[in-house]
């Protein structure tokens, strides 16, 4: 936006209230979904036959085959074409096509002014849109609540990583046994399934907490207390549950690591209006930093030292573990509370903004006027 001219401004400014009322094509929607599913569904499906049949070169390029050919079809969801679009959508853009034209909100504002009757509500961004900060990444870069919200995600990213990369020989550790074949491709199977469970639930979510009246909204930042309560249930039960129950914390640890990998995204477009590719880099700075601070010198050098004093290569004691779940635990508390001061200022500004507008709304009313 701020590339554009003032004259190219006002020119798509009466598009805007369009675009923020128009509703998503439910068939679109109904596309996405089916092709989501159909990858839950078939990418565990082909990796536990593989493993478990034993099948050769000549089934897993079919299987690959027919992955690309679903990949390629994902696009059509998004394809230009009228069969895929609301009536209603196509109605009110063929509406907005002057460029000066107001529009219909205003219109019937203005015929109730004229005919002496109450003024219509005027909608503003927030009634279609959670509030977002207007400052820009350098500003933010300088306050707490970005750096919080930097240590929220390197925990709770970190302790995601650590586990999903490292799976059998966690497990191996905690079981006092080799994990074969089958147990390896179950956790396979059970990380893919929870990270897409974890996507799907922070969409639901998303769309769930958005759509709902400006007053009655809740907080999209929520959805990263949510991703770290999944990652410290998961790394208490690694260190209380017994053997039979080891996949459950793995399936745990996956859905929060794809409810982490949606927030992601979500949060950092929603709350930060400017440079939202800049705030999502910066954070997506933690998931890399933690990959070498805790999966590398702290997971990885507690190993190999527990390892080589039992002169062995993969552990078996639950001894070379435990203290980077533990300590992966603490980080996680840690990140629950600096998520909770990110959650607090941001509450704190979604209160300032409908206080504001209450105040206008109230100024309208008594004015018997409109505003803008």
């Amino acid at each position: 936006e701020k590339h554009l001219g003032i004259e190219k401004k006002e020119r798509r400014l009466p598009r805007k209230s369009v675009y923020f009322r128009q509703q998503p094509p439910t068939i679109r929607f109904a596309i996405g979904i089916a092709f989501v599913v159909l990858l839950v569904i078939y990418l565990p499906l082909q990796s536990a036959l593989v493993a478990y049949l034993g099948w050769g070169r000549t089934q897993r390029i079919i299987f690959a085959s027919i992955l690309i050919a679903v990949l390629v079809a994902l696009p059509l969801m998004a394809l230009p074409v009228s069969c895929l679009e609301r009536r209603e959508t196509q109605r009110e853009e063929d509406d907005c096509g002057g460029t000066e034209r107001p529009s219909a909100g205003d219109e019937v504002a203005n015929e109730r002014a004229a005919a002496g009757g109450p003024p219509k509500k005027v909608e503003t961004d927030v009634d279609y849109i959670a509030p977002q900060y207007q400052t820009t990444f350098l500003q933010n870069l300088k306050t707490l609540k970005l750096w919080a919200f930097l240590c929220s995600f390197f925990c709770i990213a970190g302790s995601g990583f650590v586990i999903i990369y490292n799976a059998s020989f966690l497990y191996a550790a905690l079981a006092d046994e080799e994990v074969d074949n089958a147990i390896k491709t179950l956790l396979t199977v059970l990380n893919g399934v929870g990270s897409a469970a974890g996507r799907l639930l922070m969409s639901y979510f998303e769309v769930w907490s958005q759509k709902r009246k400006a007053e009655d909204r809740v907080s999209i930042v929520v959805s990263v207390y949510l991703a770290d309560v999944f990652v410290i249930l998961s790394l208490v039960l690694f260190l209380v549950v017994p053997r039979a129950a080891l996949p459950l914390p793995y399936l745990l640890c996956a859905i929060g690591n794809g409810f982490s990998a949606a927030s992601l995204v979500l949060v950092s477009r929603t709350v930060f209006a400017k440079d939202p590719a800049k705030h999502y880099n910066f954070i997506f700075l933690a998931l890399v930093s933690s990959t070498v601070f805790l999966n590398r010198l702290l997971y990885g050098e507690w190993y190999t030292r527990e390892a080589r004093r039992r002169g062995v290569d993969v552990c078996l004691d639950c001894a070379c573990v435990q203290l980077p779940l533990l300590v992966m635990l603490g980080f996680n508390v840690t990140a629950f509370i600096s998520n909770a001061y990110v959650h607090w200022e941001y509450v704190k500004f979604n209160r300032q903004v409908l206080d504001e507008r209450r105040r206008l709304f109230e100024e309208q009313q008594e004015g018997g006027g409109l505003w803008a």
